[in-house]
């Protein structure tokens, strides 16, 4: 307390001091690093492990289940999810969410991964901890037909880009790859007696680049180097193979000798119908987005005209949107401010409503100023705290000067006035600013996604509020001093009516709050639940599934379908379609889906956000009607952590017959389901595997072996390796195959030339077997699962589905299958585990503080029933506003718990210090309690007057994101406020009866 008056006799340093850190917000404010989003941690990864020619059981059996068992080991590792597809598994990881060095724990999952016992056909497991990591630019390079001359430029512009010291990576879609394909015709490579093997063995050995050693000479070492590489195609088409007679003839002569896109193809891309390859720019962490962008935008065009004719075009430029956003949110708070400091004036008088209103800009920019220096980035969450935190930082410069004003009409100069209310005030309102902290300690100590994203919210808002404090005790009264004058016949303030009425009615106002608390937790069951809303962007990612299975080019035809409904729509600005894996990762939360052949994700941006749902019902009518084997599902970008969606329901079980009831149950249930649309499962149907039994006699009298049969069918389809030549400083890979390829027809099969010592047909030593095996099998923490998952429909929320569905389930269970819940549900779930594990420390701490200041606990307890009484409006609030109650409106009522607890306790601590000056009868316990509500009703109606005022903006924008919780925080200040000023004092009255008066401390 010494210190702190010894600061106030020195009010230019106070004031200086003030000054430059709001000026150090101001200037950091337009340099700091800016996102629309915060980056989520990078605690996901993804594994790829190829295991070319093996089925989805083999991959399970020898791929899938040796990564899992290997990683059991990292005990890091939170959730593992894998799926196993013909030739690949893909392994999705997550650590645990209390792990925040994240580097040691991959490194850990490294080392796993390599020491995982793998067959030595599968690739090497390849490991992508940069999940997070956004493609802020996406970028499309379009005006050509051939994929190649749009694969190189794509190459010319990505090396620019990278060259930019902003980029971190460039990424790219819709790449064909290159190879030299060697297409054996079959008559002539018969005529001659060739096979695809004897040529691809040839052409290896010539091929091959063989280092040669090096001599010493004078001195020196001379490296030697045989060219043995071959450089062009053309140069290989002239390539002799010698035939078994010993004669020699060109390659050229008996094989079609081309560079063209590697097969297979493993994915495509298209922007508004024309063929694309696509370029997703990474930003570096730390980059300010927004100069990010115009550093993009400047090299793309110095670079374009090098591409002519071909064109750039944009597909998604997140800067514009995060310059858009901030710019609305600082609109906002701008308003903000200039709302609560009209507030301020109108109801306090000039001079006050001057004094305490220039504390509210000086505390925002000195909040950026800190939040700045500490290394915060600029984004929604951060400065909707600053918003939110508005009215919040008031409070204290409310009561202070208040009190100055009270001590100046009194008769005190100035500075007795400044220095008498911080004798006074200076630690009831560090009781009430540290319970107010308390309040939002469990949402800053949160784990998991959902903590945080919205990580930021809480330390923003703790900062601001610990600075209020501080300039309250030191700012505000050296204003004050400066400023202010002693009023003639100042009214000293009004409420001491109903601080009476409280006191002498104080059972049926005790009785009133439990009813109204009562019937706000009963209503509370008519609110909509939703974990997080949908983002209001004006983008659509449509995902089309076809059957697991479903070949490359077959998918691309059925995105093909979608995109001519959809291209010459007045109400869509663009079509961008990604077939075989999922769209570039430029949203946040966007989930990613590598090597997936049946899928195709397309990527609609419309005119406006209401157009969304006409584009969506354009979609699903096309689908519909022209294929009927196809999902689509219509996804809006999300808010909040990532989840596959809304509504996600997972079996476990071991008996295939359960399994598929179950899921067949639970897809009739929930198209039952008015508010569930899109309603889909991964329980693919298989697909058919042509096996070829060898008869071992009748190959070994034809001098075939197992290995003879496997290469041939390789050879005739996807083709053999045949070595690679140089172009300029890439290797090229060259593959022979036949002429037909992967559309050999399956009836030609049986006459495939088998051996190198004459051409054996397959079906003298193989019989051909159909078999059905599973495309695609799913696992979750090492058990096969089987997910079934719907999208809400337009306006529906969550409650409206997952209530019903639950009532059914329990009515009848699934019988032979374990049922698990995710999405939403799984998601708010979790986010309320850890919101309510660290609620203890929370209000550890309030009660610590409570204690502390009183040292009672009967006035404790007064306080902290005040708490349900911010629940009181919260309910209405929701339904007037039209918003579902989810994390964000959680939030919201966290932060009343710590507005009302503030009002409590300052209004305990003026009736206490009344009920000290004078005589301890009943009459002076009324009269003290009614005088309290008298000097606090009006700071107290300031308080919530100008929170709401600051809330306002939000609540009236069009996000999606913040009007549920600004509601939730305007209702319910509206209703505990008047319910404060009455409750207290009536608990007061209840808890102190005459009798113990003595005990109250003078």
């Amino acid at each position: 307390m010494n210190a702190l008056l010894a600061l106030l006799s020195r009010p230019r340093l106070v004031l200086a001091s003030a000054l430059l850190l709001a000026a150090n917000g101001v200037l950091l404010y337009g340099s700091m690093a800016r996102q629309e989003d915060p980056r989520l941690p990078d605690r996901w990864g993804l594994v790829v492990v190829p295991y070319p020619g093996a089925d989805a059981e083999k991959v399970e059996r020898l791929v899938l289940e040796r990564v899992e068992e290997s990683l059991a080991e990292v005990e890091q590792i939170h959730r593992v999810e894998g799926t196993a597809r013909a030739g690949v598994a893909i392994i999705q990881l997550e650590l645990r969410p209390d792990i925040s060095d994240v580097d040691p724990a991959w490194d850990r999952v490294r080392r796993r991964l390599a020491a995982a016992k793998l067959p030595p056909e599968a690739g090497r497991p390849v490991l992508d901890a940069d999940q997070t990591d956004q493609e802020s630019v996406v970028l499309a390079v379009t005006g050509a037909a051939d994929p190649l001359a749009l694969a190189d430029a794509a190459e010319v512009l990505e090396e620019a880009l990278e060259g930019l010291p902003v980029v971190a990576r460039v990424l790219r879609a819709g790449d064909p790859g290159e190879q030299v394909t060697i297409a054996l015709d079959d008559a002539v490579a018969r005529r001659h007696g060739l096979s695809v093997a004897g040529v691809a063995a040839q052409l290896r050995a010539r091929t091959a680049t063989i280092p040669g050693g090096a001599v010493e000479a004078a001195g020196r070492l001379i490296t030697l180097r045989p060219e043995s590489a071959l450089r062009t195609v053309e140069e290989l088409q002239r390539t002799p193979i010698l035939l078994p007679s010993g004669a020699a003839v060109a390659l050229g002569e008996v094989a079609d000798v081309r560079r063209r896109p590697a097969e297979p193809a493993l994915d495509r891309a298209r922007l508004d119908g024309a063929a694309a390859v696509v370029l997703g720019v990474v930003p570096r962490r730390g980059t300010d987005v927004v100069g990010f962008g115009a550093a993009v935008r400047a090299r793309v065009a110095a670079v374009a005209p090098r591409l002519a004719p071909l064109t750039v075009q944009e597909v998604a430029f997140q800067p514009t949107r995060v310059e858009a956003r901030l710019d609305d949110l600082g609109q906002s708070l701008l308003l903000g401010i200039l709302i609560v400091a009209g507030v301020l004036v109108a109801t306090m008088g000039l001079r006050v409503g001057l004094v305490v209103a220039a504390v509210v800009p000086l505390v925002a920019f000195a909040t950026v100023g800190v939040y700045g220096l500490a290394g915060g980035v600029l984004h929604q969450m951060s400065i909707s705290a600053l918003v939110i935190a508005l009215g919040l930082l008031v409070d204290n410069a409310i009561v202070v000067t208040e009190a100055v004003q009270g001590h100046l009409d009194g008769g005190l100069d100035r500075r007795g006035a400044a220095l008498a209310a911080i004798r006074e005030l200076a630690l009831p309102l560090a009781a009430a600013t540290g319970t107010t902290l308390a309040a939002f300690v469990p949402m800053l100590l949160a784990e998991g996604p959902t903590g945080d994203f919205t990580r930021a919210l809480p330390i923003v808002i703790m900062l601001t509020l610990t600075l209020s404090y501080a300039f309250a005790v030191l700012v505000t009264p050296v204003l004050s001093a400066l400023f202010l004058r002693a009023r003639a016949g100042a009214e000293g303030g009004r409420g001491a009516g109903l601080g009476r009425f409280a006191v002498r009615r104080r059972r049926w106002v005790l009785a009133g709050a439990v009813i109204l608390v009562g019937g706000a937790i009963a209503a509370a069951g008519g609110v909509p639940f939703q974990f997080f809303p949908s983002s209001d962007r004006n983008q659509v990612v449509l995902d089309l599934q076809l059957p697991e299975g479903t070949h490359v080019s077959a998918t691309d035809e059925a995105a093909r379908v979608v995109e001519a409904a959809l291209r010459d729509r007045p109400d869509v600005a663009s079509v961008a379609t990604f077939v075989g894996r999922s769209v570039p990762h430029f949203y946040y939360n966007l989930p990613r889906h590598p090597a997936s052949p049946h899928l195709a994700q397309i990527l609609v941006t419309t005119r406006t956000p209401g157009d969304l749902a006409a584009v969506a019902q354009a979609a699903s009518a096309a689908v519909a009607e022209r294929l009927p084997e196809a999902d689509l599902v219509a996804r809006r970008l999300e808010q909040g952590p990532p989840i596959k969606a809304p509504i996600e329901l997972r079996l476990y079980g071991d008996d295939a017959d359960a399994l598929q009831a179950g899921v067949e149950r639970l897809m009739a249930t929930l198209r039952g389901l008015p508010g569930a649309r899109d309603v889909r499962h991964d329980l693919g149907l298989g697909v058919p595997v042509l096996g070829f039994e060898i008869d071992d006699a009748a190959a070994g009298r034809q001098g075939v072996t197992r290995a003879d049969v496997a290469l041939a069918l390789l050879g005739r389809t996807r083709g053999l390796p045949a070595g690679s030549f140089e172009e300029g400083d890439e290797a090229v890979p060259v593959v022979i195959r036949s002429a037909a390829g992967e559309r050999l027809p399956v009836e030609a099969l049986a006459g495939v030339d088998v051996g190198t010592r004459g051409a054996v047909p397959l079906g003298q030593v193989a019989r051909a077997d159909v078999r059905w095996r599973p495309a695609a099998i799913h696992h979750r923490a090492g058990q096969r699962v089987a997910t079934v998952t719907a999208q809400l429909a337009e306006g529906a929320a969550f409650s409206s589905v997952i209530r019903p569905l639950r009532a059914a389930l329990d009515a009848a269970p699934l019988a032979g299958v374990r049922l698990e819940f995710g999405g939403a549900a799984e998601g708010a779930g979790e986010a309320n585990d850890s919101l309510f594990r660290s609620l203890p420390i929370g209000i550890f701490l309030l009660v610590f503080i409570l204690l502390a200041e009183f040292n009672s606990f009967r006035r404790v307890a007064i306080i902290l029933v005040t708490v349900p009484l911010a629940a009181t409006g919260v309910v209405p609030g929701l339904l007037v506003g039209g918003q579902a109650f989810g994390f964000m409106s959680m939030l919201g009522v966290i932060a009343l718990i710590g507005i009302v607890v503030n009002n409590a306790i300052v209004l305990l601590d003026v009736a206490d210090r009344r009920l000290g000056d004078g005589p301890r009868t009943p009459a002076a316990l009324e009269e003290a309690l009614a005088d309290a509500v008298r000097l606090r009703t009006r700071p107290i109606l300031l308080t919530t007057a100008t929170t709401v005022a600051g809330l306002l903006p939000l609540a009236l924008s069009g996000t999606s994101l913040w009007p549920p919780m600004a509601w939730a925080m305007i209702s319910g200040l509206l209703a505990s406020t008047l319910l404060t000023l009455l409750v207290v004092p009536a608990l007061y009255r209840v808890a102190f009866q005459p009798r113990r008066l003595a005990e109250v401390p003078a």
